[in-house]
């Protein structure tokens, strides 16, 4: 099981009704303050490591500002990549970090200021680059439903000391230059998003046969770095089926999804490799680069055909060194559809395709 897993649950429950885990076992002390806690953030790539007097207790939830970023400022609505280490409050020792993989993405919207409005405060209130740390008296738990809520820990119990990094933040849109209509793949009659957020891809109807070789084509060439086949990129998109027209997946009015390169549909992970983050990309997938003939209950069939907006992407170390590795397998399965959940558990990356994309294809 990866430690990230386990960071990005402890973010997920937050923006989903609780807040973050705490150590629970029990011992006597007087409350602390992350005040007095010694940091050292070492530098943007690596992890920070901290120092305090254990057992770590509090009897409330705090943030402390440990450095101020002096990157772009952050606004409700915002997406954010941060980098997280955790460590217990019993011995100081670390439970995990983000660093070794991907940061986690999380939206600053209404829910993370319903649910845990100190973490919505100390964003808000910063710029990107800032780092701080947080503790909580409060632990996860459900309520009769199962949803998640919070109650508060028994006195004196061991809380965690977290570390956050705002790393940077996503582009809201696809941003750059512009290609003609007219010298977009022909197969294309339309691509647009409404004021609600809805996207429509329309296909023509004269579209011709079903494409044998892998289309990749920039509908807006962003002005960002380039995608590397083991980056985690944050994307919105919006896919139908070559042979009806008919969306099946889309999430341009939701929250971007985080995807590893290497994890999903041949067909991104080959098309999109090389582009740029700010840019729209038009995807058409022959069948064998989509899910095949074989696709499973849930997946579309046949040839696909995708708008991808990049917003934002993130070195995975992890993926990266899986692709170099001799046992690397090149028949690593994908994932079932290519918006998989950021909290979604997943195996070590094993694919090592190379991207054979075709630029054009009018």
């Amino acid at each position: 099981m990866r430690k990230k897993f386990d960071l990005q649950k402890k973010i997920f429950v937050v923006a989903t009704g609780a807040v973050l885990t705490l150590a629970l076992a029990a011992c006597s002390g007087s409350s602390s303050s992350l005040d007095d806690v010694q940091y050292s953030l070492n530098d943007a790539t690596a992890e920070p490591s901290v120092s305090f007097q254990t057992p770590f207790t509090t009897d409330e939830t705090s943030t402390h500002v440990i450095e101020e970023g002096d990157g772009e400022e952050i606004k409700d609505g915002d997406n954010l990549l941060i980098e997280a280490t955790v460590f217990k409050g019993d011995d100081g020792s670390k439970v995990g970090s983000t660093y070794a993989q991907s940061p986690i993405l999380i939206p600053v919207g209404e829910d993370l200021k319903k649910t845990a409005p100190e973490l919505y405060d100390v964003l808000t209130s910063s710029k990107v680059g800032t780092s701080f740390s947080y503790t909580s008296n409060m632990v996860p738990s459900a309520d009769a439903s199962g949803s998640p809520s919070a109650s508060e820990a028994a006195e004196d119990t061991p809380a965690n000391v977290e570390v956050y990094t705002i790393k940077s933040k996503l582009l809201e849109n696809a941003t750059g230059d512009e290609t003609p209509q007219k010298d977009l793949n022909s197969a294309l009659e339309s691509f647009k998003v409404g004021d609600d957020g809805k996207a429509e891809l329309k296909l023509k109807a004269d579209r011709g046969d079903a494409p044998k070789e892998l289309v990749s084509q920039d509908m807006i060439k962003g002005k960002g770095e380039k995608v590397k086949a083991s980056d985690t990129l944050y994307v919105k998109y919006q896919g139908v089926r070559w042979e009806d027209g008919k969306a099946f997946d889309g999430n341009f009015d939701g929250t971007p999804a985080e995807l590893n390169l290497q994890g999903v549909i041949k067909g991104w992970t080959q098309g999109l490799e090389g582009k740029t983050v700010g840019s729209r990309v038009l995807l058409i997938i022959p069948e064998d680069l989509a899910y095949g003939k074989d696709a499973g209950e849930n997946a579309p069939s046949g040839p696909l055909v995708f708008v991808v907006d990049i917003l934002g992407a993130s070195d995975n170390p992890q993926a990266a060194a899986s692709m170099q590795s001799p046992s690397a397998s090149a028949s690593g399965s994908a994932s079932a559809s290519p918006s998989a959940s950021p909290a979604a558990e997943s195996a070590e990356p094993t694919t090592s395709a190379q991207p054979t994309s075709t630029e054009s294809g009018k």
